[in-house]
C-alpha cells in the first residue's frame, strides 16, 4: 500500500432482508429468499382467484328453503282460517219441497209417455232428437191423430204403404229426374263462365230433343223427312258451339236418349235418336227444367 502511493478502496457489504407481502419466511425452491416483486405477483394471483370464486358462488347461490317448522306453522294458520269461515245452512221450506216434487213428477210422466227420459244426458242421432222435440212440443203422432194429407183423399196411418198410382191414368204423375241428368245439367251450368252461351245452348238442345221425339217419330221412320230430325251432325258449327264444345252438353244429350254414331257415307260423327222411341218417362220434367233455366230460373 505504501509503495503504490494510492489510497486503498474500501467496500462495505450488507445483507438486507425483505418482508414485503409474504414475510421473512418466503423462500425459493433452492432455499434462498424470493424477491419482493415475485411475492407481490403471487399474492395478486391468489386474490384474483378468490374474487372469481366468490363471484361464481354468488351466481349459483341456492334459493333458501322454507324450514319444516315454518311450513307446519303456515299449514296450521291456513286450517285455522278455514275453520273461521262462516257455514251457511240451506233450509228448504215446505213450498220449495212441493215444487221440487212436482217437477220430478212431471219429468217422470214425460219419460213414461215418451218411452225414454228426455232429461237424461244420452247420445242419440239427429233423427231421434227431432222426434223427441216434436213429441215434447206437438205431442206424439199415432194412428188415431195422424193428419190427413193436404188436398183431401184418404191417407193411411203412419207406417202403412198406399198402393202405387198408375202413371198412365194420372196426368199429374211426374217421375223423378235421375241423378245422371242432374249431374250433366249442373256441369253445363257451372263449368261455363258465359251464362248467355249456356242459355243459348240450353234452348238449342231442348229444341233438338223435342224434334227427335215428335217430328222424328212421324210418318215412315225410314224416310229422310223424319230421320233428319233424329240425326245431329256434331261438325255443324252451330251444334259444335252449343253442344260439343260445352262441358256437360254431350253427356246431357246422351242421357235423354241420343247415341253417338259414325257415318260410313261421309265419315261424320252424329248424335242419333233411335226410331220408335219417345225418350225416358222423366223426359218431360227434364225439358221443363231446361226451359225454366232459359227463362231465368235455375
Amino acid at each position: 500500500m505504501a509503495r503504490s502511493g494510492r489510497r486503498p478502496l474500501e467496500f462495505d457489504v450488507r445483507r438486507i432482508d425483505s418482508n414485503i407481502g409474504g414475510g421473512s419466511n418466503a423462500t425459493t425452491s433452492g432455499g434462498g429468499r424470493v424477491s419482493a416483486d415475485a411475492e407481490a405477483r403471487k399474492q395478486a394471483m391468489i386474490a384474483a382467484a378468490e374474487a372469481r370464486e366468490a363471484k361464481h358462488k354468488a351466481k349459483t347461490k341456492p334459493v333458501p328453503r322454507t324450514a319444516s317448522t315454518e311450513k307446519i306453522h303456515l299449514k296450521g294458520k291456513l286450517n285455522a282460517t278455514t275453520r273461521q269461515r262462516p257455514q251457511y245452512e240451506v233450509s228448504e221450506s215446505e213450498e220449495t219441497k212441493r215444487a221440487i216434487a212436482a217437477v220430478k213428477k212431471a219429468e217422470q210422466n214425460d219419460a213414461e209417455s215418451l218411452g225414454y227420459n228426455p232429461y237424461e244426458a244420452k247420445a242419440m242421432t239427429s233423427g231421434q232428437a227431432r222426434t223427441a222435440t216434436v213429441a215434447m212440443t206437438k205431442g206424439e203422432i199415432n194412428a188415431v191423430n195422424a193428419p190427413q194429407k193436404l188436398g183431401g183423399g184418404n191417407a193411411g196411418a203412419p207406417g202403412s204403404v198406399n198402393a202405387p198410382k198408375d202413371p198412365t191414368g194420372d196426368a199429374s204423375y211426374a217421375p223423378d229426374i235421375p241423378i245422371e241428368f242432374e249431374h250433366a245439367f249442373t256441369t253445363l251450368v257451372t263449368s261455363n263462365d258465359n251464362n248467355g252461351v249456356v242459355v243459348k245452348s240450353m234452348g238449342i238442345m231442348r229444341k233438338l230433343i223435342i224434334n227427335a221425339i215428335t217430328k222424328g217419330q212421324q210418318g215412315n221412320l225410314d224416310d229422310e223427312t223424319s230421320s233428319k230430325f233424329r240425326r245431329v251432325r256434331l261438325s255443324n258449327p252451330k251444334i259444335k258451339e252449343a253442344v260439343a264444345d260445352l262441358q256437360g252438353g254431350l253427356e246431357l244429350m246422351m242421357i235423354v236418349g241420343f247415341q253417338l254414331s259414325d257415318s260410313e257415307d261421309d265419315g261424320e260423327t252424329y248424335l242419333v235418336f233411335p226410331p220408335g222411341e219417345k225418350g225416358p218417362e222423366w223426359l218431360s220434367g227434364a225439358l221443363a227444367r231446361m226451359e225454366s233455366y232459359e227463362n231465368g230460373g235455375s
